[in-house]
């Protein structure tokens, strides 16, 4: 087994002063990796463990002065009706970081960072002022993990939570690893959001890739363990949030009634603006954000059921 700083993780982006990945002021930390492949993903960066090529479009003025210095031919050039354009092929691309070296306009950059646990706490450290600062319910903050999946680098954030002892600590998941691997980590996590995207196993492979088998099952280990949980519910008007998940979610509230509460997550159009960046071709959801309607039509569905811990 590694000493502990010779154990590393890969991190695409680090957020102070978040207040949306539970209680208080958090620093949340975006983890690459995901065994997942929602068609709604906000984080399509997150998909691979390894760091990537980004390119953005927008910001690039066509200077070309990436092409000489790449190595492996992932920056090139084709003929368009506008004349001679830029194109990156990022499979071909080494990560030698040349191209984003000479790029003056931030068009390319590389996505993904190493981190040893004891630097990443050295990277948070800062932060930790503001974590005793109560929210409107009283309640203090401190760190989340999310993604991506954490747990697809549990070695890592096994490390990483024996560093974090005087630190809360939440883990957004989506549930998908192994028992085992979640029986490494469950005593030194204060709070889980644990997402719940689909009720029927089928409609769960057909929008994640993966059915909801073990999902659920760890959502029940994580109980029975007495682990504090907070259901996430990424909801996609005409997509998930048909009556059958409605009345799934009211279900497994009323069936396990220590969960804090069901928090509805609804969809929004930011992750489309990544695909291009990182040459994905999966499809996505694309439609207009989820509106204020929307939530309130689905919180009282919900309620219906008979159930009131939702937000």
């Amino acid at each position: 087994m590694l000493p502990i700083d010779e154990r590393t993780g890969v991190i695409f982006d680090i957020q102070s002063f978040s207040l949306q990945d539970g209680p208080g002021i958090r620093t949340s930390i975006f983890f690459k990796g995901c065994p997942l492949r929602c068609l709604w993903c906000h984080n399509p960066e997150s998909f691979k463990i390894r760091p990537q090529l980004s390119y953005t479009e927008s910001l690039c003025v066509g200077c070309m002065s990436c092409l000489p210095v790449c190595s492996t031919g992932a920056q090139s050039t084709i003929e368009s009706d506008q004349g001679r354009i830029h194109v990156v092929e990022h499979e071909r691309c080494s990560l030698c970081g040349e191209c984003q070296r000479v790029c003056c306009y931030d068009a390319l950059d590389i996505v993904g960072a190493t981190y040893t646990p004891r630097a990443l706490l050295d990277r948070i450290r800062p932060d930790k002022v503001y974590y005793d600062i109560k929210d409107e319910n009283g309640e203090t903050g401190g760190v989340t993990l999310t993604g991506g999946e954490p747990m697809q680098q549990v070695e890592f954030i096994a490390s990483f939570l024996n560093l974090t002892e005087d630190i809360h600590v939440a883990m957004e998941t989506c549930g998908h690893a192994s028992q085992e691997d979640f029986a490494r980590i469950v005593s030194n996590v204060d709070l889980f959001l644990f997402d719940y995207k689909a009720t029927n196993p089928t409609k769960h492979t057909s929008l994640c890739e993966v059915d909801n088998e073990q999902i659920l099952a760890n959502l029940d280990f994580l109980y029975e363990e007495g682990a504090k949980i907070i259901l996430r519910l990424p909801l996609v008007p005409g997509v998930n949030d048909d009556m059958e998940h409605l009345e799934g979610i009211a279900t497994v509230l009323e069936e396990y009634p220590n969960i804090e509460y069901g928090e509805i997550m609804p969809y929004h159009r930011l992750g489309l603006s990544k695909i291009d960046k990182f040459g994905l071709n999966e499809m996505k959801v694309d439609q207009k954000d989820a509106t204020k309607e929307d939530y309130l039509r689905w919180v009282a569905t919900i309620q219906s059921f008979g159930v009131s811990n939702i937000r």
